[in-house]
């Protein structure tokens, strides 16, 4: 199975909340406990995903990176988290060999990723399709305080042509895809329920991202805000 997944990791993005703490490199950049937030978020992923593709602007300052990491630029700079998991869903079907199944998506600023998560979402992802429910499943999505998850969830590589109707309609957030995905078909979406995910993860420690300095205060063991680089 393990041959069939990838992991994208989106780090392009602006960090514009975090002003100046993020520095050049964006947040994925910022250290807390000593290590770059991309740096730990690859590293966790790679655990368990053969591939881990990161998708970052053009000439952007990045920390150092597991073996498996392989570095894309955005084709599409500014245009947000929509386009650059599009992105990497193309280049990870462009290879030679077979194109990968299931992608498991991320965003850079999970400091606290686990990997019991990390394989919980992968094995609800890729289950057998005993049920005819089940072989609709196209994207695996956790709910957390009622929210979508969708920048820790588990997409069907083939949803590419999906990405690219919502990204030339003006789509640039993966949670409008998630939405439209639904309209067309609500079995295509395997909702991972809280008492699912507190059975790996009791604190939900892997959900919480960085998006302002409090966020990155509360996560620092120090309390502090980490430098970004």
């Amino acid at each position: 199975m393990a041959d069939d997944l990838i992991a994208i990791v989106v780090a392009g993005g602006g960090s514009r909340r975090l002003g100046r703490l993020a520095g050049a490199g964006g947040k994925g950049m910022i250290e807390i406990a000593g290590e770059a937030m991309l740096s730990r978020v690859c590293r966790t992923l790679a655990t368990v995903v053969p591939r881990v593709i990161v998708v970052a602007r053009a000439g952007q300052p990045l920390p150092p990176l597991v073996d498996a990491a392989e570095v894309i630029h955005d084709s599409q700079p500014g245009a947000g988290p929509l386009a650059a998991i599009r992105d990497g869903l193309v280049y990870a079907s462009a290879g030679p060999g077979r194109p990968p199944r299931l992608a498991l998506l991320a965003s850079c600023d999970l400091p606290r990723l686990s990997t019991g998560v990390v394989r919980l979402l992968l094995d609800l992802a890729a289950q057998p399709a005993i049920l005819a429910a089940a072989a609709k499943v196209r994207w695996t999505v956790p709910l957390v305080a009622g929210h979508p998850q969708v920048l820790l969830s588990v997409m069907a590589v083939k949803l590419v042509p999906l990405v690219q109707a919502a990204l030339a309609a003006g789509e640039a957030g993966p949670r409008a895809l998630l939405e439209r995905l639904v309209r067309q078909d609500p079995q295509a979406v395997r909702w991972v329920m809280p008492d699912e995910l507190t059975a790996v993860d009791p604190g939900l420690e892997s959900f919480a991202d960085i998006d302002t300095a409090d966020d990155l205060r509360r996560r620092s063991p120090t309390g502090k805000a980490g430098k970004g680089g």
